[in-house]
């Protein structure tokens, strides 16, 4: 018996069976027969229960349970909470759809026990709607999806496209400097080819964890590339870690394997050797605003001198404004990852160590480092050539999401979703105007249920400080650079006449149980050397045993808790080391003599302590 084909008449047939059966002409069987439509879709058509709104419109299968406004409703949702890096999960899909029909009655056949729409349910919404699909996000940090926002990145546009203008720059004076990471150990192995249903692949790795190595490059925007500098993790600097470095590039070390101030004036040394820049003909520098670029004030002044512009990136925003992180980076680590991998294959039981590493970034520099990467990389930062359109309402929306408080997103909501709406221009987003009265029928609004988030500005939560775009080698910035380096060398000679001045107390604290006086003295004196309150002796008394002795009984007898007694410099001379330190000591019950505890060799506290010289 042959499959039925479903769906075989034409829109144009069922428009004629409609208006015949309508007009009295023929009957309804015979109006199925003669033009080949099915009775059960003839009498649903008639009855207005067909699942598209319009009237003799093809469409197969059931109904959906959510209607076709709402679920366009729900994709665009779904893409605004994408685009401010909340994006939804398969279950987070699920459960907002049941929720949705549940607090509009709307009916369905959803799970009630676990209050989820079924997986069949999101199967088929998915191949309903082909404008979205399952995407695995890039990990973004909080404070650049902050940073990234239209003030900072106009701010930046403005200053470049002045920059350029002024100075003349064009596509082979403009260049970019970053730095990147590679280790002795892979970070992520390549996808290999292995037997079907195998649990465990593996893929041998030099170690389980590697040494870290820095390699600057710099790149222009008309594919000109300057030798890298790598830097090592080391104390001491070897000729071998040069063999098989890129050629003319520079080799050096630093302690923790990270650039610093001395490396960079070098690089920058190197790179004027390269480019040859002069006062006529300045050159374009961009940078990040690491500590090393913008507050080195030795490359500023070796910078001017020579006609380097340079000029820093605002905060957070390198990751979409850097030509090298946009084009070049990421091709450079795949094709070190492949000559690991290569390297351990062709040599089977060695580890990778620091002098291999030369030779690993040579073979890929020489693949990434492309004219075309190079030139992509400018071109879609909107570098160069200089278009601050290139980025869109919707590459801000994180930005302007976060850092409203909760009042400004109340009252901005309504600007919020015309931003949004921007970012949907094809012909489903059109159409979709047109139904604007079926889907304000929802009792409760998908945005609702589901708000956009809110930032919480609490007691812990501050907006950090983001770095602004500026120009580095300009007089204003350089003189406040000298300024706060000034103040810095001031602050470190204070210290080191503070640490040379060693001031001798001239008061001290004690009480009758031979505690520590807290903030007045460090050291403490062992039953002695005090007097009441009432009656501070003089200098001249305290210089006498006997008036010393008088003195303590009278403290003992005394019913105060405090006494307070004047030390001259002179009474902390120890007889032991013979010199004058302000440290806990303790008398001689004999010759009465003071030593201190730690020449005596005595404990703490100790009551009763009679020297060597009286012992014998």
């Amino acid at each position: 018996m042959a499959k039925r084909k479903y769906g075989a008449w034409k829109e144009e047939d069922m428009e004629r069976a409609l208006a015949a059966y309508r007009n009295g002409d023929i009957g309804f069987n015979e109006c199925c027969r003669q033009y080949g439509i099915p009775k059960p879709t003839l009498k649903r058509h008639l009855d207005g229960k067909n699942i598209t709104a319009n009237e003799g419109k093809k469409s197969m299968g059931r109904h959906t349970t959510l209607p076709p406004e709402v679920e366009q409703q729900l994709v665009e949702h779904i893409k605004k909470l994408e685009a401010c890096f909340f994006g939804l999960t398969i279950t987070d899909v699920r459960r907002l759809a049941f929720q949705i029909a549940e607090r509009n009655c709307i009916p369905h056949v959803f799970n009630e026990e676990s209050r989820i729409a079924g997986k069949k349910w999101y199967y088929n919404f998915m191949k309903r709607h082909k404008d979205i699909s399952l995407r695995e996000p890039q990990a973004t940090s909080l404070a650049r999806a902050q940073g990234f926002s239209k003030e900072n990145v106009n701010e930046f546009f403005v200053l470049l496209r002045k920059t350029v203008e002024e100075n003349k720059i064009d596509a082979t004076s403009i260049f970019n400097i970053d730095e990147t990471g590679v280790s002795t150990v892979q970070n992520k192995c390549q996808k290999v080819i292995a037997e079907k249903g195998k649990r465990a692949v593996g893929s041998i790795s030099s170690g389980e964890r590697g040494v870290n190595t820095t390699v600057v490059c710099c790149s222009s925007a008309a594919g000109m590339y300057v030798p890298p500098l790598i830097i090592f993790k080391r104390m001491r600097m070897c000729d071998d870690l040069k063999v098989g470095a890129p050629p003319g590039s520079l080799v050096d070390i630093s302690e923790n394997g990270w650039i610093n101030s001395e490396l960079f004036v070098k690089w920058l040394r190197h790179f004027i050797e390269t480019v040859k820049p002069t006062k006529e003909r300045k050159v374009l520098l961009l940078l990040d605003g690491h500590t090393t670029h913008s507050k080195n004030l030795e490359a500023l002044e070796i910078a001017r001198e020579a006609g380097v512009i340079m000029l820093q990136l605002p905060g957070h925003t390198t990751h979409r404004l850097q030509p090298l992180d946009r084009s070049f980076f990421k091709p450079f680590k795949g094709y070190f990852t492949q000559a690991v991998d290569k390297w351990l294959r062709t040599n089977p039981g060695l580890r990778i160590t620091q002098y291999q590493i030369s030779q690993l970034v040579n073979e890929a520099y020489c693949k990434a480092a492309t004219i075309e990467n190079s030139c992509n990389g400018f071109k879609c930062s909107g570098v160069w050539p200089v278009d601050a359109s290139i980025f869109s309402e919707m590459d801000f929306l994180p930005a302007e999401c976060l850092n409203k408080s909760s009042e400004e997103n109340l009252e901005k909501g309504d600007n919020l979703d015309k931003e949004t709406s921007n970012f949907n221009r094809n012909e489903n987003l059109n159409s979709l105007n047109s139904s604007n009265d079926s889907i304000s029928k929802l009792n409760v609004s998908i945005e609702t249920i589901s708000p956009l988030p809110i930032p919480n500005r609490g007691r812990s939560s501050s907006t950090p400080k983001i770095q602004k775009a500026v120009i580095l080698t300009s007089s204003p910035y350089k003189n406040q650079i000298e300024l706060a380096h000034e103040l810095k060398l001031a602050r470190e000679k204070v210290k080191e006449l503070q640490m040379k001045i060693k001031p001798l107390p001239k008061t001290m604290k004690l009480n009758k149980t031979n505690q520590k006086a807290p903030g007045r003295f460090t050291g403490r004196k062992k039953t002695t050397r005090t007097s009441t309150k009432t009656s501070e002796p003089q200098e001249s008394d305290l210089s006498n045993g006997e008036n010393n002795r008088a003195l303590l009984n009278q403290a003992g007898s005394s019913t105060q808790n405090d006494v307070i007694i004047e030390v001259d410099a002179g009474e902390w001379f120890c007889s032991i080391c013979e010199e004058k330190t302000v440290e806990d000591m303790v008398q001689c019950l004999i010759c009465e003599n003071w030593v201190h505890e730690k020449c005596a060799g005595t404990k703490k506290r100790i009551k009763k302590y009679v020297c060597y010289k009286c012992c014998s």
